[in-house]
């Protein structure tokens, strides 16, 4: 579970006012839904572009709030919540760590 993020402008969602969002960990039927947030640039060079359209869709799912509420979002927060969704997606050292011994 990421940290959460504390919004700068709150958003109404299921009928309350929502100051933070939480980001559960995406499963795989979250990525069949809606994709991979990132596209690789085709110059080679390893950049990756974020895309905002399925960002907002891993908003709503991973922090349980509609649609609505993500389109809601100031710019800032938005940016803020992609910030805790795009790691995720990062690829991460599964290697086991070297042992430490004589």
């Amino acid at each position: 579970m990421s940290k959460p993020v504390t919004l700068k402008k709150p958003v109404q969602a299921h009928g309350d006012e929502v100051k933070t969002l939480t980001f559960r960990e995406p499963t795989g039927e979250d990525i069949i839904a809606c994709g991979y947030p990132l596209q690789m640039s085709g110059d080679g060079g390893g950049s990756f572009t974020p895309l905002p359209g399925v960002i907002a869709k891993y908003i709503a799912r991973l922090a349980g709030i509609p649609p609505s509420s993500v389109k809601a979002l100031c710019a800032s927060d938005f940016q803020a919540c992609m910030m805790e969704i795009i790691p995720f997606f990062a690829d991460a050292d599964t290697s086991p760590a070297p042992e430490s011994g004589a």
